[in-house]
């Protein structure tokens, strides 16, 4: 009995590979981490690249939290969904057809571009180039495939070309979409990175700071699992006579099935022994383990489920600085998608099939917007700029109005709404506001101007 008890504990407690994280957990600090250099002295060799790709994907897969991370972000950065679109007939045609088009359907596919790009820190898109139409066709290369980056000799920052190695080891090379080459190429690759160091040319993955942490956290997880379980298997001491030891351990050689009944006299005794788990003293420790996870990602905990000691009011705090980084994280996804709407007609443009416009030109056409990250901002900012609008018909009732002090207050009051406004198209409305004034004061028979000295 002793014997099954102690294989049954050491089953327990042996570390098996059912782990949800795989990666290898170094707790030898950040020395030595092996920075070998893949294209910059600050980028990762190219295999520890591509074994960090797969750790961020393994940990998505398997473990639930580091799922829930990326989700989160995915869901927030997109909201119901993301529109493209521009006030330019032709352009506006060509987006809408490269936006729906069968072969790209990238209302569909920018859920998994945002889920790779925060994964994998990296999203590595071929963009080939029907010859007749001149549209583009997006399809996507996994970081770990990209062996190398080469950039320019007098610009590091000016992608060139991308290697890609497949299997038994072949290379292929993409050119990137902005290099002088891209012209005459059938196909080209456009980058975007996140979380990427001064120096490199790599992103890092949203997760790579929590993989440790997750790991530890499944493992701790596991052993407490397997103990609980290894808790259902007792440790009997049976007290006897002396004279029956012999006897009564010959008796019980062979464990009595779970649920049998056994007649025993005043002199046997049975006494279960069972291992004291210490679960509250865990429990810290388990705690300790989910705060580096959060401050990894940067959600407080009820983003993810757990309530904890928090309420409302600690709550809403939490979220500012969470929404503040998904806000810079919506934008840099707002600019990636303009890109690849630019390029993808830059290429067009490349053989005559759409008018050629100039890359300033580009990026005023194309527009691209998103859902607002939170509701409660866009209360907040409604009743400022009903509270300042106010203010400022009363401050014009008083001094009467002029055309600058009608730009203004039109800038005042959509910087108080949130909105951004060119300074050109808040001319125009200060100017309207400004003939409308004329007019009103026409309308009540006063022959002087709102902008007059003496107009009140």
């Amino acid at each position: 009995m002793i014997k099954r008890f102690r294989d049954l504990f050491k089953r327990s407690t042996t570390p098996t590979q059912m782990a949800a994280v795989t990666s290898r957990v170094d707790d030898a600090g950040f020395a030595g981490s092996g920075f070998s250099g893949s294209s910059t002295s600050h980028d990762y060799a190219s295999s520890e690249i591509a074994e960090m790709y797969q750790d961020a994907l393994t940990a998505w897969r398997k473990n639930p939290i580091a799922n829930r991370i990326i989700a989160i972000t995915t869901d927030y950065t997109i909201g119901d969904a993301i529109h493209v679109y521009s006030e330019n007939k032709r352009m506006a045609k060509f987006v809408d057809a490269f936006w729906n088009h069968p072969e790209n359907h990238m209302e569909s596919r920018i859920e998994e571009l945002v889920e790779e790009l925060c994964r994998a820190g990296d999203i590595f898109l071929a963009l080939f180039r029907d010859p007749v139409s001149g549209m583009s066709y997006v399809r996507s290369v996994t970081k770990d495939r990209i062996s190398e980056i080469k950039t320019d000799g007098k610009d590091w920052e000016k992608e060139e070309s991308y290697i890609e190695t497949r299997d038994y080891g072949e290379k292929i090379e993409w050119i990137a979409a902005r290099s002088a080459r891209s012209e005459a190429a059938e196909s080209v690759m456009v980058h975007y990175a996140i979380n990427r160091p001064i120096g490199a040319l790599y992103g890092e993955s949203d997760l790579i700071t929590m993989i440790p942490w997750l790991q530890r956290y499944s493992r701790m997880l596991e052993d407490r699992v397997r103990l609980h379980w290894a808790m259902r298997a007792f440790l009997w001491i049976v007290n006897v006579p002396n004279n029956l030891i012999r006897e009564k351990a010959e008796q019980y050689r062979n464990p009595p099935e779970a649920g049998s009944i056994i007649v025993a006299g005043d002199n046997e005794e049975w006494k279960p022994i069972a291992p004291n788990l210490h679960g509250a003293d865990v429990s810290h420790d388990l705690e300790a383990i989910r705060g580096m996870i959060d401050a990894g990602s940067g959600y407080p905990p009820h983003w993810r489920g757990e309530s904890g000691q928090a309420n409302l009011a600690t709550a809403t705090a939490m979220q500012t600085p969470t929404e503040r980084h998904l806000v810079r994280r919506q934008k840099m996804i707002k600019r990636f998608i303009k890109d690849l709407i630019i390029v993808a007609y830059e290429r067009a443009a490349e053989i005559g099939s759409v008018r050629y416009y100039s890359r300033d030109e580009l990026e005023d056409m194309v527009i691209v917007e998103s859902q607002d990250l939170s509701r409660s901002d866009n209360e907040t900012m409604a009743r400022a700029a009903r509270e300042i609008s106010v203010a400022m018909a009363n401050l014009v009732q008083y001094t009467g109005t002029s055309p600058e002090l009608n730009k203004y207050l039109t800038k005042i009051l959509y910087d108080f709404s949130g909105m951004e406004m060119r300074n050109e198209d808040i001319e125009n409305l200060a100017n309207e506001l400004g003939k409308y004034h004329q007019e009103q004061a026409i309308r009540e028979g006063n022959k002087e101007m709102p902008d007059s000295p003496n107009y009140q």
